[in-house]
C-alpha cells in the first residue's frame, strides 16, 4: 500500500507513525506532499518509527526544507533501518552539509538500493562525504545525483564510489571533459573488483528493483557500473576520448546534449572492440553530421552486442543515413532512432537494411510522399518479421504517402508490427484518412496508428525497454 500525503491537508505524519511502529503490511510506501506538514518535530517521529520498521520500502519527501538536524534523525534512521529501499528527500536547499550527514548513514546499510539527490544543492564537499561512506559491501545500486552543480571538482570527489554502484544519474551537473575522465577512469581502475553485495543479489531482483531494466539482465558482469547518464553535460569535443575506458564494461551509456560532434564521436568509437558490453547507447543531440555518422556505422560491427541507437537531433542526413543502412545486416541493432536528422530518400535505405530491428524512429526527417511510398515498397517486399514500432510523424507525408503505407500493411506487410505513428503529417488532415485507418484496423486488430499530437509526442523517444503507448 502506498499512502501519499494529501494536497492541502496541512496534516502532520502521526497517522504513519503508528502504522510503520506496528510494522503494519500494507504500509510499503509512503509519499509526502509538499502541502503535508513536515518540520522537524514530524521528522524526528517518522524517524524514529522508521528505526525499527521492516516493512516500509519507499521514503519520498523531496519538496521539503530539510536542515542539518533532519539530516542526522535519516542518518540514525539509516543506520538501523533493514526494509527501506528507495530514500528520497530534502529540496535545492538541502546542501553539502546536511548531505554530508546523510551520507554518514549509508555506512554499513545494505538495505538501501535507490538514493535520489536530484537538485538537492550537492557539491564538492557533499559528492566527497558520499565517496567516502559508499562502499563495496553498501546495498546502493541506484544513485541520482542529476542537476546539481558538481562540476570537474564534484565529479572527481564522488567518483570512488561509482564503480560501486550499478546506474548512476549525473545529468545536467555542469560536467566537462576533465570530471568526465575523472568518472571513466575510477571506474575502469575498479573494473572487475569482487564484491559480496554484487553475488548477493541476482540480476532478475536488481531489474525488479528498478536498478536494471530487462535489456541489461542478461549481459550483466561481475563489473557494478550497468547504466551511466551524463546528459547534459556540456564537456564538448573532448568528453568523447575521455569516455573510453567506460566502453568495456558500462551496458548503457546515455551521453546526449554534451557537444561531441563529429570529432567527439570518432575518439569514442575508435577503442570499442568486440569485447564490449555496450547495450544502448544514446548520442542524441550532439551536432553530429554524416562524418561522424560513417564512424559509428564503422564500428558497429564491434558492438555485436549494441541493441539499442539513439541518434536524435543531429544532422546526419541521407550521407549519413546510408552508411548506417550500409552497417545495418551485420549489426545486432533492435531499436534505432534517427529523428529530426534532416534525412529524406536515406529513410528508405534505413528500412530496407534494417530487416532486424523491431523499433524504428524516422520522427520529424523530411520523407514526403516520395519516401513513404519508398518505405511502403520496402516493407511489401521485405521479409520484416521482427519490426513492431515505425515512427513517421512530422515527416511532411500527404495523402499519397499515408494512402500507400496503409495499403500495403492491409496485406499484410511487417506482419509484427504493432504501432505506426503518423502524427503531424498533412495526409492525416485529407477527409478519407479516418476511413483508411478503419479499414486498416478491421484487416490488422493488433495495430495501432496513432496520428493525434499529443499521441506523437509521448512517444518522441524511444526508450531502452517498452515503449509506453496506449490504444488510440
Amino acid at each position: 500500500m502506498a499512502a501519499w500525503g494529501a494536497p492541502g491537508s496541512g496534516a502532520g505524519v502521526d497517522e504513519w507513525v503508528e502504522q510503520l511502529q506496528s510494522n503494519d503490511p500494507k504500509l510499503t510506501s509512503i509519499s509526502i506532499f509538499r502541502t503535508r506538514k513536515f518540520g522537524h518535530e514530524e521528522v524526528k517521529k517518522l524517524t524514529a518509527a522508521l528505526e525499527g520498521n521492516t516493512t516500509l520500502h519507499e521514503l519520498t519527501a523531496c519538496h521539503h526544507p530539510l536542515s542539518v538536524d533532519d539530516a542526522h534523525c535519516f542518518a540514525a534512521a539509516l543506520r538501523s533501518n533493514s526494509s527501506l529501499r528507495s530514500l528520497s528527500v530534502g529540496d535545492a536547499s538541502f546542501g553539502d552539509e546536511a548531505i554530508a550527514v546523510l551520507a554518514q548513514g549509508l555506512s554499513g546499510n545494505t538495505a538501501l538500493q535507490k538514493l535520489d539527490l536530484e537538485g538537492k544543492g550537492l557539491g564538492t564537499a557533499g559528492a566527497t562525504a558520499l565517496a567516502q561512506n559508499i562502499d563495496a559491501d553498501t546495498g546502493l545500486r541506484h544513485l541520482i545525483l542529476t542537476s546539481n552543480s558538481l562540476g570537474d571538482d564534484g565529479a572527481a570527489a564522488v567518483a570512488p564510489a561509482l564503480h560501486n554502484i550499478a546506474h548512476v544519474e549525473l545529468q545536467n551537473c555542469g560536467i566537462g571533459a576533465a570530471g568526465v575522465r575523472s568518472i571513466a577512469e575510477a571506474a575502469e581502475s575498479n573494473n572487475g573488483s569482487s564484491s559480496k553485495r554484487a553475488s548477493a543479489m541476482s540480476l532478475p531482483e536488481l531489474a525488479a528493483n528498478g536498478v536494471l531494466p530487462e535489456s541489461s539482465q542478461e549481459t550483466a558482469s561481475s563489473s557494478r557500473l550497468h547504466i551511466l547518464r551524463l546528459d547534459g553535460n556540456a564537456a564538448g569535443l573532448g568528453a568523447g576520448k575521455a569516455l573510453q575506458p567506460l566502453l568495456g564494461h558500462v551496458r548503457e551509456l546515455y551521453v546526449s546534449s554534451m557537444g561531441l560532434g563529429d570529432e567527439g564521436i570518432q575518439s569514442l568509437v575508435e577503442s570499442l572492440s568486440t569485447k564490449s558490453s555496450l547495450r544502448l547507447l544514446d548520442i542524441s543531440d550532439n551536432g553530429i553530421g554524416p562524418k561522424g555518422a560513417a564512424s559509428l556505422a564503422a564500428a558497429l560491427e564491434k558492438l555485436p552486442g549494441l541493441a539499442v541507437l539513439r541518434l536524435r537531433g543531429n544532422c546526419i542526413g541521407d550521407e549519413g543515413a546510408a552508411a548506417l543502412s550500409s552497417a545495418m545486416p551485420g549489426s545486432g541493432l533492435q531499436e534505432l532512432d534517427v529523428g529530426h536528422n534532416e534525412i529524406t530518400i536515406g529513410a528508405a535505405a534505413l528500412v530496407q537494411k534494417g530487416m532486424k530491428l523491431k523499433k524504428l524512429s524516422l520522427f520529424a526527417n523530411k520523407v514526403g510522399d516520395t519516401g513513404a511510398s519508398d518505405i511502403a515498397e520496402a516493407l511489401s517486399a521485405g521479409s520484416y518479421v521482427h519490426l513492431q514500432e515505425l515512427d513517421l510523424s512530422a515527416n511532411d507525408i500527404g495523402t499519397l504517402g499515408v494512402r500507400r503505407l496503409c495499403d500495403v500493411l492491409e496485406s499484410q506487410a511487417a506482419p509484427a508490427l504493432e504501432i505506426l505513428i503518423l502524427a503531424v503529417n498533412p495526409g492525416i488532415e485529407d477527409e478519407g484518412f479516418l476511413g483508411q485507418v478503419e479499414i486498416l484496423r478491421a484487416a490488422r486488430t493488433e495495430l495501432d496508428v496513432a496520428w493525434r499530437t499529443g499521441d506523437a509526442a509521448s512517444m518522441q523517444q524511444l526508450p531502452a525497454g517498452e515503449l509506453e503507448a496506449g490504444a488510440h
